[in-house]
């Protein structure tokens, strides 16, 4: 029997039989409301995919964590300097972490409301919805409020200029075959036009700081000293 081949997650955000492993951080996101059209339409088109027969090579993130990640901070497992705070020891825990950027991103000013739309699906290391602001009110206000974080807490990523926002649906768990890459690549192609219409206007609630144990669950901070 051949063995499969995993992907970089599997043993870092995910255990191979697709359930989330401990893998703490923190970050801002705005949660999709259940009642959009999007999040009824991107549950729908997961259990499609979950169908096929290339289904079971994926981890599949549930609905009620659905968002878009408006900034990533601190993350357990990556400490290098490009991607942890100058200000923060690196042997700090996340406890400490958490508290730490919850100093300094609360009395910060979000956005009372983000409007996005669905441009696409990328379906590479994992399977996601890309998306780009609706308009140019939007597109300033992500700009500048990611700005503020970044000069608050010391984190300006790499790609802090270049950050693609998105919807994250499922990671692949195996390396697909060509012809399961053909499986994929024909429901993405199948469900695309009916995602792009539920996401034309995805009107997304005011950014929230949240820390995470796993892929699977976003916690609010609040009221750390």
């Amino acid at each position: 029997m051949t063995m499969p081949r995993y992907t970089r997650e599997v043993g870092r955000k995910f255990h191979a039989d697709g359930t989330p492993q401990y893998f703490p951080g923190n970050t801002i996101i705005c949660l999709v409301a259940p009642t959009h059209s999007l999040f009824q339409v991107a549950s729908a088109f997961q259990e499609a995919l979950r169908k096929t027969s290339v289904g079971s090579m994926f981890a599949f993130l549930p609905p009620a964590s659905f968002h878009m990640t408006v900034m990533d901070l601190l993350c357990d497992q990556v400490r290098d300097p490009d991607h942890w705070a100058p200000a923060l020891p690196r042997e700090s825990t996340m406890a400490e972490a958490d508290a730490f950027v919850y100093a300094r991103v609360q009395p910060l000013v979000p956005p009372t409301e983000l409007v996005m739309r669905v441009v696409g699906i990328f379906f590479g290391d994992n399977l996601m919805l890309t998306l780009e602001p609706a308009d140019e009110a939007t597109r300033k206000a992500l700009h500048t409020y990611r700005a503020s974080v970044a000069v608050a807490t010391g984190l300006r990523f790499p790609d802090h200029d270049t950050y693609g926002f998105h919807l994250s649906l499922a990671y692949r768990l195996i390396e697909l075959t060509a012809a399961e890459e053909e499986v994929l690549t024909n429901v993405c192609h199948d469900w695309e036009p009916a995602l792009r219409a539920a996401g034309a206007e995805l009107v997304l609630p005011q950014p929230q700081l949240c820390r995470f144990d796993d892929m699977s669950h976003f916690v609010p901070i609040e009221g750390l000293r």
